[in-house]
């Protein structure tokens, strides 16, 4: 920041008695000569300063507004993706020839979850998702955010966007707890896995570990012993869900998710409430 003509005088003044040499420079006259240079020094270093501040204010500018292309940069700029079912929202080039919408309006951001992450195939994975809890975008807002990436879109990348209904998780368990919380337990058991869930990383991994820290966790119980833990993309059939646990064997201790974030499994007879078994102790 530009410092004040007086700010500059003073520290000319200060260097000015530091220096013995400079001693019999005394006048108590504005008008003495080296008063007058020192005023029109300072003047033209806070000239300068400015115009340097100036400068800065330009180029930050032009770095906020560049267009990078990394998968952080996309990733903010999926967040900032606005749809209307009756009124398009379309991108335009502004003066600095940055993208951006020509009226930016807050309550039209509906993507709430995203994961950017770029192979070596130069092509560029972008999964979405909306609302919380997270819910899969509909087709026409699929379509739109296609479009939306098209208009930031480098030359040469590939752009694949996704966006689908929540990985659906299978626990059957034994949970064996303390009897004087026999009317909660159920309940509470089912909200530590769902709040569990809840905070995976977008797109990141389910863990069995951290499946059965959250159900340990949980006031009351004393004991978990996993017989079959299974997970499935919504598009694939229960019947061809992956095992993660099977008859009490572990086989795969970390799942990548596919859709981005997992929830309850919905067969009818596979739910939580249907498979987790609760013994008293």
């Amino acid at each position: 920041m530009a410092r004040s003509i007086d700010t500059i005088i003073a520290d000319m003044d200060a260097e000015q008695a530091a220096q013995t040499g400079l001693s019999g420079l005394n006048s108590v006259s504005n008008s003495a000569i080296y008063t007058l240079w020192k005023y029109i020094v300072a003047a033209q270093m806070y000239l300068l300063e400015v115009l340097w501040d100036l400068f800065k204010v330009d180029l930050e500018t032009i770095v906020t507004n560049a267009a990078v292309g990394t998968n952080q940069w996309f990733k903010s700029k999926m967040l900032l993706f606005q749809y209307d079912a009756t009124t398009p929202q379309v991108l335009q080039v502004d003066s600095n020839f940055a993208v951006n919408y020509t009226t930016i309006d807050a309550t039209k951001r509906i993507v709430t979850r995203c994961a950017v992450k770029t192979t070596a195939t130069r092509t560029v994975l972008i999964k979405l998702a909306k609302s919380e809890p997270p819910v899969a975008l509909s087709a026409p807002e699929l379509v739109a955010a296609n479009a939306y990436v098209d208009d930031l879109a480098f030359a040469g990348i590939n752009y694949i966007i996704s966006s689908t209904a929540s990985d659906k998780l299978l626990v059957d368990a034994s949970i064996y707890y303390d009897g004087q919380y026999s009317a909660v337990i159920s309940a509470n058991v089912i909200t530590s896995i769902n709040t569990y869930l809840a905070n995976i990383d977008f797109d990141g991994s389910f863990k069995l570990s951290a499946l059965v820290d959250a159900i340990q966790t949980t006031t009351g119980v004393t004991d978990v012993v996993l017989n079959n833990v299974a997970i499935r993309p919504n598009s694939v059939a229960f019947a061809s869900t992956t095992y993660l646990v099977q008859g009490k064997t572990t086989l795969i201790p970390i799942y990548p998710t596919n859709a981005g974030y997992v929830t309850e499994e919905t067969t009818v007879g596979q739910t939580f409430t249907d498979k987790l078994n609760f013994i008293a102790q």
